[in-house]
C-alpha cells in the first residue's frame, strides 16, 4: 500500500511527464478524462492524464496512466478497447489518422518481462495504416523505461526526455513547488500552459493583421474586370498576354495580363482564393514582401506560359498559384507552425487545382506552374519577417536564373 507521499510523488511524476510533452513536443492536456475512466478511477490521483496533439492529417494521443491496480491481461484488453474507440475518434476529429501511445506507469518493481508484456500487448493491439494503440511500461522503482514501440503512435515524442526523468525519480527529490499542487491546481496550470503553446504557434501567422494588400488587389482586379466589360477591345487589345506581343517588345503584359479575367466564374474562383489563403500570405510576409511576391509570381507565370504555349492568356491563377509556393516557402522557415496550421489545406487545395488544371480544357497548367515556382523562389528571397535567412541570395539568384530560362526559350524557340 502506497503512503500519500509516494501518491503525491508518482502523481507529481505523471504531471511532469505531461508538462516536457507540453513544452517540447507541442502536446496539449485535454481538460477531462472519458467517463468510462472516471468510473474507473475514482480517485483523482489515479486517473490518467491524457494529452493530444494534431499535425497535417494526423491526430496523436498520449495516455500517462498509473497502473499498480491493473495486469497485463487488463493491459492487452484496455488497449483493444482503446484502438476500436480511435477508430470513432478519427471520425468525430476529421482527421485520417490516429493513432494513441500509452504510458503504464507502475511505482513497485515490475520484472523485464512483465515490460516486455506490455509492449507485446501493444504490438498485438494492432498498428494499422490509419488507426493504432501502443504501450510502453515504466518501472520507477528501478528508473526503467521498457522497450520503446515503432511506428506513427510515437513518432517524434520525446520518450528520452521523459526516461530522464523517470531515471531521477527515485534518486532527487521533487522541488516543493512541484510537491505542493494538487491535481486540480497541476491541471490548471497545465491547460494554461497549452493555451499558451497554441497561442505561439497562431501568432506565427499574424491573425490580427490587416491585409490592405489584398484588398487593394481585390479592388484593382475587379474594376478592370468591370472596365473590360465596358470596354474590351482597348482593355484586352492593350493588356492581354499576347505571346507575339511580349516577344515584339511590349514586357507589361507579363503583369497586365494578370489584373484581367473572360468571365464571372473565372475572376470568382480566382479572388475567393487570393481572398482566403492572399490574407494568410499578407499576413505572414507582411504588406511589402506580400506585394512582392504576388507581382513576381504573376509575372513569372507569364513567362512560362509564354516560353510553352502559344495561346494568349489571361488570369491571376499563376500570381495565386504563386501564393501556394509562398504559403510552401513559410513552412520552410516554421516547419512546425505549418503542420499544426495550415499545412494541410494548402496542400490539398494545391493538388485540387492542379488536377483541376490538368482535366479542364482552356486552363493555362504553364502559368500556374510557373507561378507557383516563382512564388516559392521569391518568397524563399525576401523571407518571414523576424526569421533568419541565411540563404536569401542564393533564392534569388535561382528566380533570376528561372526568369532567364524561360525568357530564353520564349525568345529562342517560339511556338510558330
Amino acid at each position: 500500500m502506497e503512503t500519500p507521499e509516494q501518491v503525491l510523488r508518482q502523481t507529481s511524476l505523471l504531471y511532469q511527464m505531461a508538462q516536457k510533452l507540453i513544452e517540447h513536443d507541442d502536446f496539449s492536456i485535454l481538460p477531462q478524462v472519458s467517463q468510462m475512466e472516471q468510473e474507473t478511477f475514482a480517485e483523482q490521483e489515479l486517473r490518467p492524464i491524457v494529452l493530444v496533439r494534431r499535425k497535417w492529417n494526423t491526430a496523436q494521443v498520449v495516455r500517462l496512466f498509473p497502473a499498480d491496480r491493473i495486469g497485463t491481461d487488463q493491459i492487452e484488453q484496455m488497449l483493444m478497447q482503446e484502438a476500436f474507440y480511435l477508430r470513432q475518434a478519427k471520425r468525430q476529429n476529421g482527421v485520417r489518422k490516429m493513432y494513441s501511445l500509452t504510458l503504464f506507469i507502475f511505482s513497485h518493481w515490475r520484472s523485464e518481462e512483465n515490460l516486455n508484456a506490455i509492449a507485446r500487448a501493444g504490438t498485438y493491439a494492432g498498428m494499422g495504416k490509419t488507426t493504432g494503440a501502443v504501450a510502453v511500461g515504466i518501472d520507477l522503482m528501478r528508473g526503467i523505461v521498457g522497450p520503446a514501440p515503432w511506428g506513427s503512435a510515437a513518432e517524434d515524442i520525446g520518450l528520452g526526455r521523459l526516461a530522464e526523468l523517470v531515471k531521477v525519480y527515485a534518486e532527487e527529490p521533487d522541488r516543493a513547488e512541484n510537491l505542493m499542487r494538487s491535481p486540480d491546481e497541476w491541471q490548471e496550470h497545465l491547460l494554461l500552459l497549452s493555451q499558451e503553446k497554441r497561442e505561439q504557434v497562431a501568432e506565427t501567422l499574424n491573425p490580427n493583421q490587416k491585409t490592405r494588400g489584398v484588398t487593394a488587389i481585390l479592388v484593382i482586379t475587379i474594376l478592370v474586370w468591370l472596365f473590360g466589360m465596358q470596354y474590351p477591345d482597348e482593355i484586352l487589345g492593350s493588356l492581354l498576354l499576347i505571346p507575339e506581343a511580349v516577344r515584339l517588345g511590349e514586357w507589361w503584359r507579363l503583369l497586365s495580363s494578370v489584373f484581367l479575367h473572360y468571365e464571372l466564374t473565372h475572376i470568382a474562383f480566382n479572388m475567393v482564393t487570393l481572398y482566403f489563403f492572399g490574407r494568410i500570405a499578407e499576413r505572414i510576409f507582411g504588406l511589402p514582401r506580400f506585394m512582392v511576391i504576388y507581382v513576381l509570381a504573376g509575372v513569372a507565370g507569364s513567362l512560362l506560359s509564354v516560353a510553352f504555349s502559344p495561346h494568349n492568356s489571361l488570369g491571376a491563377s499563376g500570381a495565386v498559384f504563386g501564393l501556394f509556393g509562398a504559403l510552401l516557402a513559410f513552412g520552410q522557415f516554421n516547419r512546425k507552425a505549418f503542420a499544426m496550421t495550415i499545412g494541410t489545406s494548402v496542400y490539398a487545395l494545391l493538388a485540387i487545382n492542379l488536377i483541376f488544371g490538368f482535366i479542364m480544357p482552356n486552363v493555362n497548367n504553364f502559368a500556374h506552374i510557373g507561378g507557383m515556382i516563382g512564388g516559392f523562389l521569391s518568397a524563399m528571397a525576401v523571407g518571414v519577417p523576424n526569421t533568419p535567412n541565411n540563404k536569401r541570395w542564393l533564392f534569388a539568384v535561382l528566380y533570376a536564373g528561372f526568369v532567364a530560362l524561360s525568357l530564353w526559350i520564349a525568345l529562342e524557340t517560339p511556338f510558330r
